[in-house]
């Protein structure tokens, strides 16, 4: 016990500060959203979100809906996406704390839709595009005009505000060609549903798929924002891909 009494984590503030003016310098003309899920990779989700929010950090985001209260109850009053599920039961403290949640199926849509209209709020919904990845997400890979299609959907269910899409990069991190050709056609097919969407008269919102590599590496990709996660904290994505 006495050895555990001695042990503690120092994190250092500035640089944390320094990397992320390094980020916004790299950021060019888009905002950042400051990655701090996991309680910000382990450094203290309300100590590093109140740092980056008075560096200017326009966005946040998180894994789950309790990371997201806890920086509301912190003070944090900028915008935040969780990245993840988050019950359906969850819908009136969703829009009562001005949290905008990840939707990325239609029966994960009509399920918040439905919680969201019994309680009479509107909850802010970003809709995220699976381009490869693999993970959650409406595909557009296989089927782009389905994924579209079910995407359009979901602006017509009561209780949901579309504000933005997004989709995340496999492989921006790496400078193989096969990896890069795969990073273009992600973003190609978000451009593309993103075309769709506006083609059927709707309002993508902000539009995003830069995670940390995506930041460093393809700044013709940046669109509305960028989600720099690991660089934050001092970490190079891979052994390619480097912040300046």
């Amino acid at each position: 016990m006495e050895f555990e009494r001695r042990c503690w984590a120092e994190v250092d503030l500035g640089a944390l500060r320094h990397n992320f003016r390094l980020i916004r310098r790299a950021a060019g003309e888009a905002a950042v959203m400051a990655v701090v899920k996991a309680d910000a990779y382990g450094h203290g989700d309300v100590a590093v979100a109140n740092l980056l929010d008075e560096e200017g950090a326009e966005w946040f985001a998180v894994s789950g809906f309790e990371e997201a209260v806890r920086l509301r109850r912190s003070g944090l009053a900028k915008p935040i996406l969780i990245l993840g599920y988050t019950s359906p039961e969850n819908a009136p403290s969703l829009a009562v704390n001005d949290i905008t949640q990840t939707v990325f199926s239609p029966e994960y849509a009509k399920a918040l839709s439905d919680a969201a209209a019994r309680a009479a709020v509107t909850v802010r919904v970003h809709l995220k595009v699976d381009t490869g990845m693999g993970r959650i997400g409406f595909s557009a890979v296989d089927d782009p005009d389905g994924a579209a299609a079910q995407m359009e959907a979901v602006y017509r269910l009561p209780g949901l505000r579309v504000t933005g899409i997004f989709t995340h990069f496999a492989a921006a991190d790496s400078e193989e060609e096969a990896d890069k050709d795969y990073t273009r056609r992600q973003y190609a097919l978000l451009e593309e549903t993103a075309a769709r969407l506006a083609a059927a008269g709707r309002d993508t919102g902000l539009v995003h798929c830069c995670n940390s590599a995506g930041t460093v590496a393809w700044p013709a990709f940046h669109r509305d924002l960028v989600r720099p996660g690991i660089i934050l904290y001092g970490h190079d994505p891979s052994g390619d891909v480097h912040l300046p």
